[in-house]
């Protein structure tokens, strides 16, 4: 459980998450197709609220699976449009395909979202859509991939037979935890969604289309312009996250300060039970962020705690800086973002001597990739040491051989663009 008193600027809510099962479906009790159909009740009576069976694709139950028979151009779908609140969603099937006349990209396609209708129209985040993915039959017989329908990615694998997948979506303002397929604990962040084909996730982290549409329907629909084909599905698991235990999250004074061509961060804690660690994440756009590094928690303290992180070697320009506070449990919560500007040149250099190896090592910004010269004077201006090297865009380390004078020496670093100087000691 999370009790974590950050003090930061916002004063918001952790909670802790665990999962119920909303609704469960394996054709196993019947082979008529409208035994698993309440259009009133839908998921309550643990059946979907419609179930097409059109001429040209008419739906049937054999074998524990419900099936649809494409042979003309007709659409078909299976829905389950009443509400049922969530702010979490984790949905698993099975499927399969086979005999497949062509290849067909988005032939089928999952939506969750509110206010949908019991037919075949596929949602979009302007017509009351939150997230969708998308499966593409192959030209193979039996073969398909998923798509991310928005982003227009294709996954990298492509599957045959039955195959399970699992769709987790995130409609909360806090990233959330929850047990893959893998049996694995994964974060999911806030607004976000992963899909996973078996044991494979083929999309991780994909923002939801419009975080305004709640987790209240889903459907699946065939479009009438799939190829014909043979398709199944059975096993249906859907989970909502369980009401949630909220404590209280005071967050105030983390603080990011330049000094001199580092950036120090600051902040501290009231109380903490559970934490086992902050990752520090830096962005350069404000938007994608990167972990850099982490710092252990206290575990459980109930003592007013600091910490403090300094970026060695922060971006040139403004870096914007966030703390992802990290339980034992794998429950995670962030802190708000914090900018400021470095005192790093667009392209930068630091040195370091070491007389026992007979080096000196650089640690290298390159604003982009390309050749540079580095040498070494005296005071009196006498080159010591000179040599060209090949930079690539960003940090580096490289070692140059140094076996000359000794005492304060002036070392120089020759870009496309500009020249930069910096004192050491050998």
């Amino acid at each position: 459980m999370k009790k974590l008193l950050l003090l930061f600027l916002l004063i918001g809510g952790l909670a802790t998450v665990g999962y119920g099962q909303i609704f469960t479906q394996n054709f196993s009790s019947s082979t008529v197709v409208s035994d698993y159909v309440d259009a009133t009740n839908g998921y309550v009576a643990n059946k979907f609220t419609a179930i097409s069976s059109l001429t040209n694709s008419p739906s049937s139950v054999s074998g524990g699976r419900l099936t649809f028979s494409k042979t003309g151009n007709s659409a078909s779908y299976l829905s389950q449009i009443k509400d049922m609140g969530a702010t979490v969603l984790i949905v698993s099937f099975d499927f399969s395909v086979s005999g497949q006349s062509a290849a067909g990209t988005s032939a089928v396609v999952f939506n969750v979202g509110s206010a949908f209708g019991n037919n075949s129209t596929a949602y979009t985040g302007s017509t009351g859509g939150n997230s969708r993915f998308a499966i593409n039959f192959a030209a193979t017989s039996g073969e398909f991939t998923v798509r991310d329908i928005v982003n227009t990615t294709n996954s990298t694998n492509t599957y045959s037979g039955n195959q399970t997948i699992t769709f987790v979506v995130n409609n909360k303002a806090v990233g959330i935890s929850y047990d893959s397929p893998t049996g694995n604990k994964e974060s999911l962040p806030a607004y976000t969604w992963d899909l996973w084909v078996g044991n494979t996730r083929e999309f991780n982290d994909v923002a939801v289309e419009n975080s305004n549409n709640a987790l209240n329907n889903f459907k699946i629909s065939a479009q009438s312009s799939a190829p014909n084909c043979t398709m199944s599905f059975d096993n249906f698991v859907i989970k909502d996250q369980m009401e949630p235990t909220v404590l209280p999250v005071a967050l105030n004074a983390f603080k990011a300060k330049a000094n001199l061509q580092q950036v120090d961060l600051t902040w501290n804690t009231a109380a903490e039970t559970n934490n086992a660690r902050f990752e520090i994440l830096r962005s350069a756009d404000g938007k994608t962020f990167n972990k850099i590094d982490e710092v252990s928690g206290a575990g459980t303290n109930t003592e007013n705690r600091s910490y403090a992180y300094t970026d060695q070697n922060p971006l040139p320009g403004v870096n914007y800086y966030k703390l992802k506070q990290v339980d034992f449990d794998g429950q995670y919560s962030f802190s708000e973002v914090e900018a400021v500007k470095s005192n790093v040149a667009a392209s930068n250099f630091k040195v370091a001597a070491n007389k026992q190896n007979g080096t000196v090592k650089l640690t290298v910004y390159a604003a982009n990739n390309g050749k540079a010269t580095f040498k070494i004077y005296d005071l009196n201006g006498r080159k010591l040491a000179e040599q060209e090297l090949n930079l690539s865009k960003g940090y580096s380390n490289v070692s140059v051989p140094f076996n000359g004078g000794n005492g304060l020496l002036i070392a120089s670093l020759t870009t496309p663009t500009e020249t930069l100087t910096q004192k050491f000691i050998q």
